[in-house]
C-alpha cells in the first residue's frame, strides 16, 4: 500500500518542533508545570517523540496531555491531543480508533470554530478514506481542509494537503495529476526551507518514477528522503522509505540487497509498532526470499504478513460503524440540548403567564389557538403544493435519467460505428480475437485499424489504446484520438508509427492541453508488412507481448504517454521480424488492474501474461472465452474498476 503521510506538516508548522536531545529535560520539567504550561510541554514532548519515530512513547504523552486537558476543561488542547492520538493510531494501523479520535476532535472544533483543528481533522478523515480506496470522498475532505488552511494562510498545511491529493491520484495510476500536486507541495517546502516536507516530497516523486519503471531516478529521490530521516533519527519514516528502496531493488531483480534492505525496514517497523508498515515489509520479504529460493523464510514472512493483515482488517471492519455512531451521537446530543433548552424556556414562560390574571390567560390561549389554526391551514396548503412539485420533479428527474441513458446508448452506437468494422478486421486479420469490456456503457479503451498501400507492399496499421478516463469523458477522448490517428495515417500518409504518435500528441497539445488539460492515451501502434514479415511499432506506456515457439517476450516500449507527461521526448520506432504462427498480444491496463480473487487483490500483469502463454496454443476464439471467464470469476461480486481491452492476433 502506498504510504499516505498526513498531518506531519501541520504538526511541524503549527507547533514548536522540539529536537530529540531536549526530550530528557522536558520529561523532568513536566511534573512541576501547571495548567496550559503543563499541556504545552506534553504537546512538545509528544511531537518530539513522534518526529523521532517513537510512536508508542509519543502516544503515551499525547494521552497524558489529553487526560489533563479534560480535567482543566481546555477545549482547544483537548482537540489538539485528540488529533495527535488519531495520527498515531493511523500510523500504527488501528484505523477504527483513529476514526474515533478524529471525529471527536471535529465535534469540538466545529462547536468552538477552531479552524486549524478543523482543517487537521478533515485532512485526517480524508486520509482514512484514501486508505479504504474511497478516493472521491478523500478528496472532498482534502479540499475542505485546503480551504481552511488557505483562510489561515498556513502554507505548511497547504503543502500537506497537496501531497495527500497527489497520493490519491498516484493510487489511481494518474501519474500526471499526482506529479502536479507533488510539485506544488515541493515548491512550498523549498520556500519554507522545511527539510521534513522536502523529504516527503522527494519520497512521493520517487514513487512516481517507480510507477514509470524509471528505478534509477526513483532511487535518487528515495536516498534524498532517507538522508533527511536519518539526520532526524525518525525510525518510523526510515522504515517506510527503506521499504520503498527494497521494492525498488526487487523490481530490478536485485533480490539479495532487496532482502537485506527489507529486513532492516521490517525490524524498525516492529520496533516503533507500526503494524501497517510491518505488514507491507513482511509480504515484500516473502517475495524476496521466494526469489532467492529460501522457501522456509518466504513462508514464515508470508504468515507474519497474513497475521498482521487479519489484525488490521478486523479493526477496519468497525470503522464505518464507529463513524456512524459518532455522527449519530453528535447529532443526538445537539438535538437533546436544543429540546432541553426549549423546554426550560417554555417552563419559565408558563410560570410568568400563571402569575397573570385569568382573563389574560384565556385571551392568550385564544390568540395562540388562532395562530396555530392559521399556520396549520397554511402548512396544509404548502404541503399539498410541495407534494405536487415533488411529484413533478420526480417525473422530470426520471425523464432526464432516461434521456441521459438514451444519450449514452446512442454515444455507444457512435463509438461502435467509429471502431474498426468487423468486416475489415476479418479481411485483414484472419485469425484473431478482440475482447473489449467497457466499465460503463461507453469506453475510454479503443482499438483502431487501417490499411495503406505503399512501395513496400500493403501495410496494416493496428492500435490498441487507453484514453484518459472512462465512461462518457473517456469515450469522447477515444473518439478524438481515433480521429487524430486516422488523420495521421490516412489523410497525411505518415508511415512511421513513431511519427504518427508524435503527430497525435501535437494535436492533443494544441486542442486539449491548451486549456491546461493533460489528457491523452497510453497505447501501441503497429505497422505490419505481411510481405516482408516485419512489424514496425511505437508504444506509449504499454508493451506488446509476443509468443514464439511457446516462449513469451515482453517487447520494448517508451515510458511516456501520448500527451503531456513527465517525459515529452519523441517516440522511438521499433522493428521486429516474425514467423508464421507467432502470436502478438496487445492490451491496456484494465485487465491487470482488476481487483478480485480470495484476497481482493489486483490480477496483475505477470498473471495475465502467464494466462496468455498457457492458452496460446488454443484457437483464438477459445482464448477470448477463457480470458473473459477468468476475468469474471476473478472479479466475482466486485465492481469492474476500468475499461478492459485485449487483442490477440496470429501472424
Amino acid at each position: 500500500m502506498i504510504r499516505i503521510k498526513l498531518l506531519i506538516l501541520f504538526l511541524i508548522f503549527t507547533f514548536v518542533n522540539v529536537h530529540a536531545n531536549k526530550l530528557d529535560s522536558l520529561k523532568k520539567v513536566l511534573p512541576n508545570q501547571k495548567d496550559t504550561v503543563l499541556l504545552k510541554n506534553y504537546l512538545k514532548l509528544g511531537i518530539a517523540l513522534y518526529n523521532n519515530g517513537e510512536l508508542d512513547s509519543s502516544f503515551k504523552y499525547f494521552n497524558k496531555g489529553y487526560q489533563e486537558s479534560v480535567k482543566l476543561n481546555n477545549n482547544k488542547f483537548i482537540c489538539d491531543f485528540l488529533l495527535r492520538l488519531g495520527l498515531i493510531q493511523r500510523e500504527q494501523g488501528v484505523y477504527n480508533k483513529a476514526s474515533e479520535y478524529y471525529y471527536k476532535a471535529m465535534e469540538i472544533a466545529e462547536k468552538y470554530n477552531f479552524k486549524k483543528q478543523s482543517a487537521s481533522g478533515n485532512n485526517g478523515i480524508g486520509v482514512l478514506s484514501a486508505i479504504q480506496k474511497d478516493y472521491d470522498k478523500a478528496r472532498i475532505y482534502y479540499n475542505k481542509s485546503l480551504e481552511l488552511y488557505k483562510e489561515l494562510d498556513n502554507q505548511g498545511g497547504q503543502s500537506s494537503i497537496y501531497n495527500n491529493i497527489g497520493l490519491s491520484y498516484l493510487d489511481q495510476k494518474n501519474n500526471s495529476l499526482a506529479l502536479k500536486y507533488f510539485l506544488k507541495a515541493f515548491e512550498i517546502s523549498k520556500k519554507l526551507n522545511d527539510d521534513n516536507g522536502i523529504a516527503i516530497n522527494s519520497e512521493n516523486i520517487g514513487l512516481i518514477y517507480h510507477e514509470l519503471h524509471d528505478y534509477a531516478t526513483a532511487f535518487i529521490y528515495y536516498k534524498k528522503a532517507l538522508a533527511i530521516w536519518n539526520q532526524r533519527e525518525d525510525e518510523n519514516s526510515i522504515s517506510i522509505t527503506l521499504g520503498y528502496i527494497g521494492n525498488n531493488f526487487m523490481a530490478q531483480s536485485k533480490y539479495e540487497i532487496a532482502k537485506d534492505t527489507l529486513l532492516r525496514a521490517f525490524r524498525l517497523a516492529k520496533k516503533v509498532n507500526s503494524l501497517s508498515s510491518a505488514r507491507d515489509h513482511a509480504f515484500s520479504l516473502a517475495k524476496a526470499y521466494e526469489k532467492l529460493n529460501d522457501f522456509g523464510n518466504s513462508l514464515n514472512y508470508f504468515k507474519i504478513g497474513k497475521e498482521l493483515t487479519d489484525s488490521l482488517q478486523n479493526e477496519e471492519k468497525t470503522k464505518e460503524i464507529t463513524e456512524i455512531q459518532l455522527n449519530y451521537a453528535f447529532n443526538k446530543i445537539k438535538v437533546q440540548d436544543s429540546i432541553k433548552h426549549q423546554m426550560e424556556v417554555q417552563v419559565k414562560e408558563n410560570q410568568l403567564k400563571a402569575e397573570k390574571n385569568y382573563k389574560y390567560i384565556v385571551t392568550a390561549i385564544l390568540i395562540v389557538i388562532s395562530i396555530l389554526l392559521f399556520y396549520v391551514f397554511k402548512n396544509y396548503k404548502e404541503k399539498t403544493k410541495a407534494h405536487s412539485v415533488i411529484s413533478d420533479q420526480k417525473n422530470l428527474l426520471e425523464q432526464k435519467q432516461r434521456e441521459i441513458l438514451d444519450s449514452m446508448i446512442y454515444a455507444r452506437r457512435i463509438q461502435n460505428a467509429l471502431l474498426t468494422h468487423k468486416e475489415f478486421i476479418d479481411e485483414n486479420i484472419k485469425d484473431r480475437f478482440v475482447l473489449l469490456k467497457p466499465k460503463d456503457i461507453v469506453s475510454g479503451d479503443f482499438y483502431w485499424a487501417a490499411s495503406v498501400n505503399s512501395a513496400a507492399g500493403k501495410l496494416l496499421y493496428l492500435a490498441v489504446c487507453d484514453s484518459t478516463g472512462h465512461g462518457v469523458p473517456g469515450a469522447f477522448m477515444s473518439l478524438l484520438n481515433m480521429g487524430f490517428l486516422s488523420e495521421a495515417v490516412i489523410e497525411r500518409q505518415i508511415k512511421n508509427p513513431a511519427e504518427v504518435l508524435n503527430f497525435v500528441r501535437q494535436k492533443l497539445v494544441e486542442t486539449i492541453s491548451a486549456d491546461g488539460q493533460q489528457d491523452g492515451f497510453d497505447g501501441i501502434l503497429l505497422c505490419i508488412n505481411s510481405k516482408t514479415k516485419t512489424i514496425k511499432y511505437a508504444a506509449a506506456n504499454n508493451a506488446p507481448v509476443m509468443v514464439t515457439n511457446s516462449n513469451l517476450s515482453i517487447l520494448t516500449y517508451d515510458k511516456m504517454p501520448v500527451g503531456i507527461g513527465v517525459k515529452n521526448e519523441s517516440f522511438k520506432n521499433y522493428e521486429i521480424n516474425y514467423n508464421s504462427g507467432d502470436i502478438l498480444y496487445l492490451y491496456t491496463d484494465g485487465y491487470a488492474d482488476q481487483f478480485g480473487g480470495l484476497k481482493g487483490k489486483k490480477f496483475k500483469y505477470k498473471q495475465l501474461n502467464e494466462l496468455l502463454l498457457k492458452n496460446s496454443i488454443k484457437e483464438m476464439a477459445e482464448q477470448e472465452k477463457i480470458l473473459n471467464n477468468t476475468l469474471e470469476n476473478w472479479r466475482g461480486n466486485l465492481e469492474q474498476v476500468d475499461d478492459v481491452c485485449v487483442i490477440g492476433i496470429k501472424l
